[in-house]
């Protein structure tokens, strides 16, 4: 059996090979991630991948001591300092020295051109995103390459998550819930929506860094509370001063990461007792994410989870009001591009992929309902890498 350092990359250097490809250039935060498990704190690192070898992590001095040498060479350079040189400078010294030594001329090397949505570094107040410049510099460097779009090579790669990474994304799970538990301890009629969004990503930081060997740990908690905020709350509106009342629904969308593993999680609670229509309305999204995470097996299509979720809120008279996608891939960062669980999607599950489940409704003068969990596709059956909910 590979080593968990080497399987995932011994993986995607076999797709390489069927695809011709002789390097991977990686800038982008989640692609650094799966190539070399570090986590970029700004989003200058680079890593390259041969097609037979080592990777080898191009990182800032500021950040060497978190490169992990069992995944990759890792070689610190130079930046933000007055002693040293521009970042392109640098750059185009460490590409010259890579196109030497694996001998890239006339080569097929993969790059990033798609960045429409990324993965954020662990500063995600100013994440740096390779744009125009690094574009031109790559075709300077590599004049007499070829280069290729790799977009649709790596999320072949992250589509199927080894053994290692459905561990450390129920890590990322486990993390989250700390701040999910925190929320349904606390909430009490008076908090306003950013007071339990500042306590959830609180209480995330504080208790996730340190859990189970976890080193960066943030969270982003979107909180709607109230018959209007939470009906229209499909469309992941921001936290607002509103202060909660007695009787009002909350809905909590969470971003968790640690490490570069992302968990997507929506927690549903009620400012004190539900009344019997929330409880009813409650229980049968609740069947419905439960109902659709039993699709979650090897062999099924992406839509037989989203036909599963509709049936029972069809036959509860809810269906109308759910008006997204039953669920989307996740791992590496909070959407990834496949699987899509929505109608008429025509993929094949496959063990080890991840995708969120999450029916919701969304009821004027009523309020919205939404139940997300993160879940595999196992062997034999869903795995579930979060917790799951219990009826009110």
């Amino acid at each position: 059996m590979l080593d968990y350092e080497t399987q995932r990359v011994q993986q995607l250097q076999e797709l390489m090979v069927e695809e011709g490809f002789d390097a991977l250039v990686c800038r982008l935060p989640e692609n650094v991630v799966y190539i070399t498990e570090y986590w970029p704190h700004h989003g200058i690192s680079v890593a390259v991948l041969p097609q037979d070898g080592r990777p080898t992590l191009f990182i800032p001095e500021v950040e060497a001591e978190w490169g992990n040498k069992d995944w990759a060479e890792v070689i610190p350079f130079g930046w933000a300092l007055l002693k040293d040189q521009d970042l392109y400078t640098n750059y185009r010294h460490l590409l010259g020295e890579v196109i030497s030594k694996l001998g890239l001329k006339n080569a097929k090397v993969g790059v990033e051109l798609a960045l429409e949505v990324i993965g954020t570094t662990y500063r995600h107040a100013e994440p740096i995103v390779p744009a125009a410049p690094w574009a031109a510099m790559l075709d300077e460097v590599f004049a007499d390459t070829e280069l290729v779009d790799i977009t649709d090579l790596m999320q072949s790669a992250k589509l199927v998550k080894t053994e290692y990474d459905l561990e450390r994304l129920r890590v990322a799970n486990e993390i989250a819930h700390i701040g999910a538990s925190k929320f349904l301890e606390d909430l009490k009629p008076g908090m306003s929506e950013v007071e339990i969004s500042a306590l959830i990503e609180g209480t995330i930081r504080a208790k996730g860094a340190g859990y189970k060997g976890a080193r960066l740990v943030w969270a982003e908690a979107e909180v709607a509370s109230g018959p209007v905020n939470t009906a229209k709350a499909n469309l992941l509106i921001p936290s607002t001063d509103r202060v909660i009342d007695e009787g009002d629904l909350v809905m909590v969308e969470m971003a968790t990461v640690m490490d570069g593993y992302y968990s997507d999680l929506t927690y549903m609670a009620v400012a004190g007792e539900p009344s019997d229509r929330q409880r009813e309305v409650h229980n049968a999204v609740l069947e419905a994410q439960q109902a659709a995470s039993r699709q979650m097996v090897p062999g099924y299509s992406y839509e037989d989870p989203d036909i599963a979720a509709r049936y029972i809120l069809d036959n509860a008279g809810l269906g109308e009001y759910f008006v997204h996608v039953t669920g989307h891939g996740l791992g590496f960062r909070f959407h990834e591009s496949t699987p899509f669980l929505m109608p008429g999607a025509t993929g094949t599950l496959q063990e080890g992929m991840v995708s969120s489940v999450e029916p919701g409704v969304y009821i004027p003068d009523f309020g919205g309902i939404r139940i997300e969990d993160n879940v595999a596709v196992g062997k034999d059956g869903p795995d579930f890498l979060s917790t799951p909910r219990q009826p009110w």
